[in-house]
């Protein structure tokens, strides 16, 4: 059935309603005004409105939930259907409900004339799924939200560049503790290796090591996820622990944490402050000892800036914050990185060749490439050329993918044009420049150098806004205080407080 096929006569229809009271779903038919015109008997006993005069009323007189929030309102005045949305909410009983609802209009003559919404009650469904018996032959999971992943330690960790390592080494010492850390880096760093080697290097390695995606989970099942649920708090709920309790002397990873809603932050942060947690719908709260470890994929401070961390919460959560270097700023360790997965790809048979090698054309074109996927890109990046391999043992330029070649291109394109504008603007440019050059017999220019004169000019101006304090220092550059140090070494910086 087509959306413009839809109205409210249509819908009304003795056939349609014969439809509609024999469906799993719950329905409900307002107009344009948002009066109820229709429930169907499923809805109304998981909303509890079957003993109550519905009909004709304000459909926003039976829910707790803010006019703006209800997605029948919203179809409504957009005019836009709205698709499989988890909501939680409570019923005018007090019941807690969590369904998964679509809105769509129902349009005549082109004017908006009212709203059709479908919902499924979640609670009810998984009660159902789980009645029927398991078959007798176990049917191996492909995957699973919470399987337990690979076991990670520092060894697993490749590279020996001098920041990395600098950043081993902080992690290394957060595990001896129980302080909290916030871990920061691009995508496809390793954030989730590093935080389970700080787990499997600390005393409660033993412990669950349990990790949760705050961007992949719907707002509304966060908090029961993370929290868990007391019998009887909505339709069909069971005492079930959330995941903050099945991490009980472990870790629990709080992944993308600048995904999470600051109302969940908020929840979260009176649970982090008083180490006890209430299930949804409990009376009573349960004391527990968890690490936490949060992962963010932006600079903390710009989180902070942007908003998508709650200040308090960062307090807490970040005590210790541990920044994985980009593999842009570590190119001498692609080598080694590739050096490593070819092996463990063929230990683990992924390919017949007894050892695989790459050319120097390719080596070259991984130096020059710019990795916005990080570690993570060149690891499949790698991965595709054993598919155009073939019995081959070398990978040349060939292999490469046409997606991958076509971005390497790119960026060398623009690359050329970026050194095009700055042969005009040069930023280290000054009077004089060139013309020392030239005494000196030379016709070009030393970037590094020019990069390594203008990184110490502006550190020796924030150590000395800072009062040379490392920590405010990093700040005010945007850099942590370990990739400060690391600098502040390299460049022959003297701090005077030292």
């Amino acid at each position: 059935m087509r959306n413009k096929d839809l109205d409210l006569e249509t819908v009304l229809s003795p056939a349609y309603l014969q439809i509609w009271e024999n469906s799993l779903l719950g329905v409900m038919i307002l107009d344009k005004e948002g009066l109820i015109l229709y429930v169907n008997k499923i809805l109304s006993r998981t909303d509890d409105l079957l003993d109550l005069d519905v009909i004709g009323k304000p459909m926003t007189s039976f829910y707790a939930i803010q006019e703006s929030d209800h997605l029948s309102i919203q179809a409504i005045k957009t005019g836009k259907p709205i698709l499989k949305k988890t909501v939680i909410y409570y019923t005018i009983k007090k019941k807690l409900v969590n369904s998964l609802c679509s809105s769509f209009p129902l349009i005549s003559k082109g004017k908006i004339d009212g709203v059709i919404h479908f919902s499924l009650n979640l609670q009810v469904s998984q009660n159902l799924f789980a009645s029927y018996p398991a078959p007798k032959k176990k049917v191996p999971l492909v995957s699973s939200r919470y399987a337990v992943p690979r076991k990670y330690t520092f060894d697993s960790i490749i590279g020996k560049d001098t920041v990395l390592n600098d950043a081993i080494d902080y992690a290394r010492a957060n595990s001896r503790t129980d302080f909290p850390a916030l871990i920061w880096a691009e995508t496809g760093c390793g954030k989730e290796l590093f935080a389970q080697a700080i787990h499997y290097e600390s005393t409660r390695a033993g412990k669950p090591f349990i990790p949760i995606n705050c961007a992949a989970i719907p707002e509304n099942l966060l908090e029961t996820t993370l929290f868990g649920t007391a019998k009887g708090a909505f339709t069909g709920a069971i005492d079930k622990s959330g995941l903050i309790e099945k991490a009980e002397g472990g870790t629990l990873l709080l992944d993308e944490l600048n995904s999470m809603s600051l109302d969940m932050q908020a929840k979260l942060l009176r649970v982090v402050q008083e180490k006890k947690i209430r299930r949804v719908g409990a009376h009573r709260e349960k004391p527990f000892d968890v690490k936490f470890i949060s992962t963010c994929n932006i600079p903390p401070s710009r989180a902070l800036e942007e908003n998508k961390i709650r200040l308090d919460l960062f307090y807490r959560l970040a005590v210790v914050v541990i920044e994985i270097p980009t593999l842009k700023s570590r190119k001498s360790d692609i080598a080694l990185l590739c050096s490593h997965f070819l092996e463990k790809w063929t230990q683990s048979k992924l390919h017949v060749a007894d050892q695989i090698t790459i050319s120097d054309e390719v080596y070259a074109i991984f130096n020059k490439y710019h990795w916005p996927g990080n570690v993570r890109e060149l690891e499949h990046t790698l991965a595709s050329t054993l598919t155009s391999l073939g019995t081959e043992k070398t990978i040349y330029k060939h292999h490469l993918s046409s997606y991958f070649i076509d971005n390497y291109e790119k960026t060398i394109e623009d690359r050329m044009r970026g050194e095009k504008l700055s042969s005009h603007h040069h930023p280290f440019h000054h009077p004089g420049y060139m013309d020392q050059a030239d005494m000196s017999g030379h016709d070009k220019i030393c970037l590094k150098t020019a990069v390594d004169m203008f990184e110490k000019k502006h550190i020796e101006q924030a150590l000395t806004r800072a009062g040379y304090n490392i920590s405010k220092a990093g700040r005010l550059l945007n850099l942590s205080s370990q990739s400060l140090r690391y600098k502040i070494n390299k460049l022959n910086i003297q701090l005077i407080n030292d």
